[in-house]
């Protein structure tokens, strides 16, 4: 078993995982080379964490900086199109990336948003993340996007 930051060898690969694991999400169910094109496009901007086992690509996740205070000293952190093919592998990959966050900066804060629908709300307050808000209709209509969110000090 290998964390590491994604490869230009991981990007067809990871179609399958996303493809499965957001199964409502309009990105992922474009045709393959879009959703290649859109990985790659995003981990140009921010870091694409894969769990590799055996060859096969069986988790992922975008570690997002969207902002920080003056002098660096706090970072605002989100994880976007985090997929996992079990909870020990979503464990293994959630404590890898707050690894990162806490090397980062002084403090910090974690914020992700998930649908009602999407599997994982149980598993991140498990975490101790904590439910900061709810928003209806946003990433579809007569669903509730829920706001966690977990921070760090050194």
């Amino acid at each position: 078993m290998t964390i590491r930051i994604v490869q230009e060898k991981d990007f067809v690969k990871l179609v399958g995982l996303y493809r499965s694991f957001f199964s409502a999400h309009n990105i992922f169910q474009k045709q393959s080379k879009e959703i290649v094109q859109y990985l790659k496009e995003q981990s140009q901007e921010n870091d694409l964490i894969v769990y590799e086992e055996k060859g096969s690509l069986r988790g992922a996740l975008f570690l997002v900086n969207f902002g920080q205070n003056a002098d660096g000293s706090h970072k605002l952190w989100k994880f976007r199109h985090f997929a996992f093919e079990s909870e020990d592998i979503a464990s293994q990959l959630l404590d890898e990336a707050e690894k990162r966050v806490k090397k980062a900066s002084k403090t910090s804060k974690i914020e992700l948003s998930i649908a009602e629908t999407e599997i994982g709300i149980k598993f991140y307050k498990s975490k101790n993340y904590e439910q900061e808000g709810a928003l209806s209709n946003h990433y579809r209509w007569s669903e509730t996007c829920f706001i966690l969110s977990k921070s760090f000090s050194k």
